[in-house]
């Protein structure tokens, strides 16, 4: 195996490690906070946090992506570039951190909530700040810097988590342990870059110009990504569903929060096969790269789907018997996840074949439906309805994405191993329904191996093919 390859490999096992731990320690750490929070303090703690991540994404404006591709290019002045979109990365963020950390207490939250939301505020200043260099390793082949800080970041978060009671659970404390974890990761991975680059904030209005003109496609995307990606928790917050009904939204959202990891990784290995595919005109691998993405990623959401809506209630019942009414969420949002892994495949594909542009009137278009079902569907039918547009916002993300990889490359996919897996995840639905367990674990091990031994008799892959074929080892 050559250097070049060992490091590709090394990389990729980092960031496998790196969604493994990140993922775990997320979901433990949510376990805490409901413990200690209950499902009212968890539903008024994602008010909150939904809060300041709407202008953390806004204040992203896709930089992240457009510093790792101008840095990546031949000749680049690294040093001047990240020196000036540090400069306007820290000017931007507590631009934009700073009016939402005032305009919250024009909203019609709760003292607490709207004191939780100003340090959630403070926690992405931070991390938006450690985020833009994160192209400073991905173009050494040195990701391992960025696992290290974002899981001393989760574990500091776990920790204080677990020792919550001590600290007098609120979601006051609660939103600031966030503050102590985006630090240490700002803090970390600040240093790992002065190992490679002498970084120092200053204005440079070219580089800021030159930023501008290229990250404003993905910037403006974004933002339109923004209402049905966020929209539910705030559109909620804002029509008067109960703090007990968004804690058991924030409950059934995290397991796709879970789950969503696994496409986006997935395709994160698969883009640069993609764009090498794609800008060598070499239309015989690239579509064989997709057609795997595709088979791939469907194997792995349609028993998903099928899943969350037999087992929701149940499923989350195991973390807090309280929360077992957020199963009808759950049902919804299970579904709206296999869109999202729809979404990713060719979301990715769209960059690779330097298709973001026609893809802002798409999201326009979602954006402007997603806000017309979240005002009137909520209003009239409370968190349930907020559900449902999540459901059909991914679901039409997933057509347009689709549609536009499709008529530009004009690929025709295979839909044989989709098919597989649909029927094949009626069958485990079918079985987990008619044949009930009395602990919710053996019926998840029931249905994967129901799931496994019917797929091939339905012209899907045996449980060694399916492994190879969603093998990131093997890409």
């Amino acid at each position: 195996m050559s250097e070049l390859n060992k490091k590709l490999a090394t990389n990729t096992l980092w960031q496998i490690i790196g969604k493994g731990l990140g993922t775990a320690l997320s979901l433990v750490t949510f376990i805490f906070l409901l413990k200690y929070l209950h499902t009212e303090g968890l539903g008024a703690l994602s008010i909150a946090l939904t809060y300041g991540s709407i202008f953390a994404i806004i204040v992203d404006f896709g930089l992240t992506l457009t510093t790792a591709q101008m840095i990546a290019e031949p000749n680049a002045n690294e040093n001047r570039i990240l020196s000036g979109i540090l400069s306007f990365r820290v000017l931007s963020a507590f631009l934009f951190l700073g009016l939402g950390a005032l305009l919250v207490f024009l909203f019609p939250y709760s003292p607490d909530v709207k004191l939780a939301a100003v340090i959630s505020c403070a926690s992405f200043f931070f991390g938006s700040v450690a985020s833009m260099f994160a192209g400073v390793f991905q173009k050494r082949l040195a990701v391992h810097y960025v696992v290290i800080a974002e899981t001393l970041n989760r574990s500091l978060v776990f920790v204080l988590a677990a020792l919550l009671p001590l600290l007098q659970p609120s979601i006051i404390i609660a939103a600031g342990i966030f503050v102590a974890g985006s630090i240490v990761q700002l803090t970390i991975t600040f240093y790992a870059v002065l190992k490679f680059s002498h970084v120092r904030p200053k204005i440079d209005l070219t580089i800021w110009r030159t930023a501008i003109t290229r990250t404003w496609p993905i910037g403006l995307s974004t933002i339109f990504n923004l209402v049905y990606l966020k929209g539910d928790v705030f559109f909620m917050s804002l029509l008067h569903v109960s703090n007990h009904d968004l804690g058991l939204y924030a409950a059934a959202y995290k397991f796709v929060d879970v789950v969503t990891t696994i496409p986006v990784m997935f395709m994160g290995l698969m883009l640069p096969l993609l764009t090498l595919a794609w800008t060598s005109h070499n239309k015989v691998d690239f579509k064989a790269h997709l057609q795997r993405g595709f088979d791939g990623l469907m194997l792995l959401a349609m028993p998903y789907a099928f899943g969350a809506i037999a087992l929701g209630g149940p499923l989350l019942a195991l973390i807090d018997p309280d929360l077992f009414p957020g199963g009808r969420v759950l049902a919804l949002l299970g579904p709206a996840t296999a869109a999202v892994f729809i979404s990713a495949l060719f979301g990715h594909t769209i960059v690779a074949i330097h298709k973001q542009r026609p893809m802002i009137l798409g999201y326009l278009f979602v954006a402007i439906v997603a806000t017309i079902g979240y005002v009137y569907g909520i209003t009239h039918f409370g968190m349930i309805a907020a559900a449902w547009v999540t459901l059909i916002s991914e679901s039409l993300i997933a057509i347009i994405t689709a549609s536009v990889v499709l008529l530009t490359t004009k690929i025709k996919l295979s839909l044989k191993k989709l098919c597989a897996a649909l029927l094949a995840s009626l069958a485990m639905y079918l079985a987990i329904t008619l044949i009930p367990l009395p602990h919710v674990i053996l019926s998840i091990i029931f249905g994967i191996a129901v799931y496994v031994t019917v797929l091939p008799l339905f012209g899907g892959p045996n449980p060694k093919q399916l492994l190879q074929l969603v093998s990131p080892a093997k890409l």
